[in-house]
């Protein structure tokens, strides 16, 4: 008798532990998830808050808190710049602040404080389809902030052919 208490107390405390450490991973899992998600949410928010400032009027002070140190960007048209040459493009940041845009096929990952983004945006003028372009926006976590770090542009197979828009580079 006292063998089998024995043996059944071991088997039911076994048990229960495979149970409760099996229950404490599902938790951590899905709070990784949660996680993922949420930080999914908080970088498509930072992307539609850079997309709203990516103008003339609004860039400069916008560049000073949501922008990191070393921005880069490559755009579709193969102009390159630094965040001092992209502030210096008045003529680019005019035409974006014209434009109006459409974005589809967007998919955001996320790996710890680094998020990319690829995805095709449409811009028009004037109601009229003007280009097509795909993109990968990139975002890095600093002091819990998603700060928009690149940019790389490409036309697509389906867009009509570029506007005019490239400015000389001094």
């Amino acid at each position: 008798m006292k063998k089998n208490f024995c043996l059944t107390t071991f088997f039911l405390t076994s048990f229960l532990l495979f149970v409760g450490c099996s229950q404490s991973e599902k938790v951590k899992n899905n709070t990784a998830i949660d996680n993922t998600e949420i930080s999914k949410q908080q970088v498509d928010s930072a992307f539609k808050r850079m997309w709203e400032n990516v103008t003339l009027t609004n860039l400069a002070s916008y560049m000073k808190t949501d922008v990191a140190d070393d921005f880069f960007a490559i755009d579709a048209d193969g102009v390159t710049a630094n965040m001092e040459e992209t502030l210096a493009d008045t003529a680019r940041l005019k035409m974006l602040e014209s434009l109006k845009f459409k974005f589809f096929d967007q998919k955001i990952k996320v790996f710890d404080n680094v998020a990319i983004i690829n995805g095709r945006v449409q811009a028009f003028s004037n109601e009229k389809y003007a280009a097509e372009i795909l993109y990968t926006a990139v975002f890095v976590k600093q002091s819990g902030v998603w700060k928009y770090k690149n940019w790389q542009g490409t036309w697509s197979k389906n867009s009509p052919p570029p506007p005019a828009f490239t400015t000389e580079k001094k």
